[in-house]
């Protein structure tokens, strides 16, 4: 009688074993009504959105950036795409002491019911309002730690170098700070890293050289008497400059090299046609170039001194022409002093007297006759220049080299001013290219 009872109490043990057992599996998962619960019990009416959790909230900031939309250096702005991540610690919302709800790993809810720190972009151009989305759920974990990453269009102002355009880098900021509430209220701090690229899309303008935290690190600004945080991330950025060299530099530098040989054409006509079409070409650039640099003189760029120093040398070959052309044309005896300027000038612009001089002698004779026959009205058709420079004596006879004329002067004087302006271009084009070089590899 005694075992029988005994196995009917082990029986019911068991059965009962059974039964419990599943509602004590179900009260430990995780379930939708267990986080209501939660919710209900931090967002008690003790909790207030207008109250900081602490005398000092530390606000731990990151920027992830995602694309350089565009950096326009003629508005001087900068325009990315990024998420700002923000952390900072909520002790009335922490529940890591309380075993009830030690399956719930996260909460979520938005700015609507919870405190956030009020922050904005500092230099920003479109918006100056505080960062804000009440639609965006932020993370809260056991700790009370609160997580909340507003992405968004950042399009802010950046102060531009243009000196070594095309070949340019710029640094630009984006600036966050608080509103509202001081330094001893709100203190910002950067959070590490500072700024993550692992999601960054590559731009086909700009590459970036380095991100981080600006070198002076957390800044404190003041407004009305009153102290507030601030930070800065800092952005480097190099431009790809191969579009801007074969499409600028490389035909600039070309049309350059072709103001020389206007030296060495023949007429008048066609050296003043030649010399303004160089000209013009190069004004045209320079107002290509000054669209695509902001109106400002606290930086010159060396590209437009460039341009206004070769432009002036156009400028100056078209009045060394003319005055030329009027020279050639004059009738007056060539004077002794004359004479012996043009001898020199022989021998600093040819080898020597036997080979090139006497060459470019009969070459500026021929010019000569050219210009007296054209005046004359001598000549007639094509050929016939050659022809009346045959029918010349003294072209002919050629023989006294003492024998100087107006036309020989600014023939000789062509010769010499192709050698100067070819090398002047040259130089000033190099000194331009190793400048460049230089900021480029520093």
């Amino acid at each position: 009688m005694a075992s029988g009872k005994m196995m009917m109490f082990v029986l019911g043990v068991s059965v009962g074993t059974v039964l419990v057992w599943p509602i004590h599996i179900v009260s430990c998962q995780y379930t939708p009504e267990l986080e209501v619960s939660l919710l209900g019990e931090l967002y008690n009416s003790n909790y207030s959105t207008l109250v900081r959790p602490s005398a000092t909230v530390t606000v731990n900031i990151s920027l992830m950036l995602f694309t350089i939309n565009k950096l326009n250096i003629v508005d001087q702005t900068l325009s990315v795409s990024g998420m700002l991540s923000m952390k900072w610690m909520d002790s009335r919302l922490a529940w890591k002491d309380n075993s009830d709800y030690s399956l719930v790993s996260f909460i979520f809810n938005t700015e609507e019911n919870t405190w956030t720190p009020a922050i904005y972009v500092e230099n920003s151009v479109e918006d100056l309002a505080v960062i804000s989305d009440e639609n965006m759920p932020m993370r809260i974990t056991p700790t009370g730690q609160v997580s909340r990453t507003p992405s968004g269009v950042y399009q802010v102002s950046c102060e531009c170098d243009v000196k070594y355009y095309p070949l340019d880098r710029q640094i630009c900021y984006i600036k966050i700070t608080t509103s509202g509430y001081t330094q001893g209220e709100i203190d910002l701090r950067f959070d590490k890293p500072a700024v993550d690229l692992s999601e960054y899309v590559r731009n086909g303008e700009w590459e970036i050289i380095s991100v981080g935290k600006s070198p002076s690190g957390e800044q404190t600004k003041s407004r009305n008497g009153y102290s507030f945080a601030s930070i800065q991330f800092r952005l480097e950025l190099r431009r790809r400059h191969l579009f801007h060299i074969l499409n600028t530099v490389y035909p600039v530098f070309l049309i350059g090299m072709l103001i020389p040989f206007v030296f060495k054409l023949g007429e008048t006509s066609v050296k003043i046609d030649f010399s303004l079409t160089v000209l013009l070409s190069y004004a045209v650039y320079v107002t290509v170039i000054a669209e695509n640099i902001p109106s400002t003189s606290v930086s010159v760029c060396y590209l437009s001194v460039y341009l206004a120093i070769i432009l002036t040398i156009s400028t100056l070959s078209i009045f060394i022409v003319i005055l030329g052309s009027k020279i050639a044309n004059k009738e007056a005896k060539v004077s002794p002093g004359v004479r012996a300027f043009v001898r020199c000038l022989r021998k600093m612009s040819c080898c020597s007297r036997h080979s090139c001089c006497g060459r470019s002698s009969v070459a500026c004779d021929a010019k000569e006759v050219h210009v007296r026959m054209e005046e004359t009205g001598r000549i007639h058709g094509k050929g016939s220049s050659l022809k009346a420079v045959e029918n010349v004596p003294h072209f002919e006879k050629h023989e006294n080299p003492e024998e100087v004329t107006w036309g020989a002067f600014v023939c000789v004087l062509d010769s010499l001013l192709f050698i100067v302006f070819f090398l002047f271009i040259i130089t000033t084009s190099l000194v331009l290219f190793i400048v460049w070089g230089i900021q480029y590899e520093s």
